[in-house]
């Protein structure tokens, strides 16, 4: 350890072959650098949890410095605007403490100018924290003093994304310290971690139901990034007062924010509500509360028990009348059964379609993409907030029986999740005998493509793999651990976007399938390589069935090979599936081998064995041995140890 707190191993001749200052988590100490490409995480919770929390500094290939709650797809929230320059660092100078990013020898953004003096009097370092602000705090050495902030990249604490969760509403009376309380209507996942947001204290259907009111936040927003996708509608209007009312005619939309002279409609969920004097000052944003079944704790006065009953009399009389005269006049349409009404679609955070629009929007239904067990998808262009956007059109088959209010009940499940590693649902058409789903496009097409194209010679990078495992657990472990109805996904559909980052699709789908369609459809697209043992046997379907089939495509991932080919070792005709073979070289002690031409993922072994490990962990024949997704991305993050799975050492893996 040497005296600027640099963890270096040293080779016989005193060489550095490993130094901790090139491998940063959430701190830079005075004489580190952060390079194009590197990132701090914040931590989860101050000194309780430090696993890796939701808010990243990323330095860019493009030169620019960002922070983003890297979790979810919103932009950054904050960034140094140094754009197009081909060699920016991060530099914490040694000797003046000073924190500034330089392109080459240029110093193209400065924090500070000056800091108490003497420097070499102080402790410094620079810290990503869990409130999502990157920070120059100094200690001095003599005494007991405390660390005190002498620079803030983010100015205002409520202006830092997702600070307060989904529901949240961020207020700060000093712009020092972000208080996280619940809008109007929403009650705390966590009363002791606020971050994590709120949940609806009633689910209502604002277009079936008018008991609601208008909570009106003054210098309050909700902000929005991409009116283009729907996330937020403009709407002309002359006044505040107009923009009340139309979000209260607007049955869809929850949420609106005047300002500019201009009204927004926000869709769902809401995040980032927040008041942050003066960003927010002049705005003033709307919310529907409901107000039946005494949600705000009002007690409504009761009748009297002479009222109830001469009530209960008067009606029991009409009825029996009411029966015998509808008997007598009518007696065949009496006992026929009158078609229920159909229903009206839920408030979310969707856009109604009709059929017609999307068959026009697929020229037909010509265009089409794919086709899996849910369905065939079909490429579309429709006009969204006046743009034109691309979209992915899946026109569901074999639905359950039950109507179209399970269809509409799991569809607003599907369409309250956000996260950035799960495909975006944008709305949906439920006309007739039409079900189909509206998603984002993701223009890169299925991960198979990626990784098993027509190029076979030629591998993704290493780097651009070991993400993608990254992101698809992530994005399991929100529909696991994060949703606030748990969601299996049961399938290996991943999506590419526009920049090779991994999303989940099909998510949510199988409760829309008639029974057991979607255990067979899979089944027969899968194969039985991706399907975990208790699935095969009907066993009840958990989240480790999940786990296990990440954990198939992990591997798949990082060795580059299909989950079940035939040759896979020359001259082993019975290594069929992939994690047979797998666990026979980890077995062997043969991984480091096996991978010898993939010169990447041998300079970062470490790093391709831990993975390595963790997939084995996944599959293994016990669910309950079997990790969450939560631990699965601390494992993969090296923020707990792992152990060797047990099956290794036995005489017999049993994959079935």
């Amino acid at each position: 350890m040497s005296d600027d707190g640099n963890l270096m191993l040293l080779d016989s001749s005193s060489n550095p072959v490993w130094q901790s200052f090139d491998h940063p988590t959430d701190t830079l100490l005075p004489g580190q650098v952060l390079r194009m490409g590197q990132k701090l995480y914040s931590n989860a919770n101050g000194t309780v949890d430090y696993s890796t929390g939701q808010f990243m500094l990323d330095v860019q290939s493009d030169g620019n410095v960002i922070m983003s709650a890297f979790r979810y797809p919103d932009p950054a929230y904050k960034y140094t605007g140094t754009i197009n320059y081909k060699n920016s660092t991060i530099v914490f100078n040694k000797t003046t403490a000073l924190l500034y990013v330089l392109n080459d020898t240029t110093t193209i953004y400065s924090t500070l100018t000056q800091l108490p003096v003497p420097v070499k009097d102080y402790y410094h370092r620079a810290t990503v924290d869990d409130k999502g602000n990157f920070q120059q705090l100094i200690r001095i050495k003599s005494g007991s003093g405390e660390w005190r902030s002498v620079w803030k990249f983010v100015e205002r604490p409520c202006m830092v994304s997702n600070i307060c969760g989904v529901f949240g509403f961020c207020t700060s009376n000093d712009n020092q310290n972000a208080n996280c309380e619940c809008l109007e209507g929403y009650s705390p996942i966590d009363p002791n971690v606020p971050s994590k947001g709120c949940y609806p204290n009633l689910a209502v259907d604002f277009c079936s139901n008018s008991d609601f009111k208008i909570v009106k936040l003054e210098n309050a927003d909700f902000p929005f990034f991409k009116v283009e996708e729907s996330d937020a509608t403009m709407v002309a209007s002359k006044d505040v007062d107009q923009c009340e009312e139309v979000v209260r005619n607007d049955c869809l939309r929850t949420a609106a924010v005047y300002f500019n002279g201009a009204c927004y409609k926000k869709r769902m969920p809401l995040l980032n509500a927040r008041r942050s004097i003066p960003d927010t000052n002049n705005h003033v944003a709307f919310l529907k509360v409901p107000t039946i079944n005494n949600v705000n704790g009002e007690r409504r006065k009761s009748p009297s028990n002479e009222a109830l009953l001469a009530i209960f009399v008067l009606c029991s009389t009409l009825v029996v009348l009411f029966t015998a005269m509808a008997v007598y006049y009518h007696p065949k349409g009496f006992l026929q059964r009158k078609k229920p009404a159909k229903p009206k679609p839920l408030e979310m955070n969707l856009k109604v379609f009709s059929f017609n629009e999307l068959r026009e929007a697929t020229n037909g239904f010509k265009n089409k993409l794919g086709r899996g067990a849910f369905g065939t998808v079909y490429n579309g262009v429709l006009m969204l907030s006046d743009q034109q956007v691309e979209v992915a059109v899946k026109q569901l088959e074999k639905l359950f029986e039950q109507g179209e209010k399970e269809f509409i009940t799991e569809v607003q499940v599907i369409g309250l999740t956000h996260h950035r590693n799960l495909v975006r649902l944008l709305g949906f058409c439920n006309e007739g005998d039409h079900r189909l789903l509206v998603y984002e496009l993701m223009k890169n097409g299925p991960l198979s493509n990626f990784l098993f194209g027509e190029k076979e010679n030629q591998k993704p990078k290493w780097e651009s793999r070991a993400e993608i495992v990254m992101e698809i657990a992530r994005g399991l472990s929100y529909l696991h651990e994060e949703c606030e109805t748990q969601i299996i996904h049961c399938a290996q559909n991943i999506l590419l976007d526009d920049n090779y980052s991994a999303k989940i699709s099909d998510f949510g789908l199988a409760k829309l399938m008639k029974k057991n369609q979607t255990r067979t459809a899979t089944m027969i697209r899968g194969t039985m390589g991706y399907m975990a043992p208790e699935w095969l046997k009907n066993a009840p379907v958990t989240t480790k069935v999940d786990v296990y089939s990440f954990g198939v495509m992990l591997l798949e991932i990082i060795f580059c090979r299909r989950h079940a080919e035939e040759g896979i070792i020359q001259g082993d005709d019975d290594a069929i599936l992939l994690v047979d073979w797998v666990v026979s070289c980890a077995r062997a002690e043969r991984l480091r081998a096996i991978i010898s031409h993939d010169s990447e993922a041998i300079n970062d072994y470490e790093r391709f064995e831990r993975m390595a490990m963790v997939g084995l962990w996944c599959i293994s024949p016990n669910p309950a041995l079997r990790p969450s997704m939560k631990e699965v991305v601390l494992m993969l993050e090296g923020s707990i140890e792992l152990g060797i799975p047990h099956f290794l050492e036995g005489d017999a893996y049993l994959h079935a």
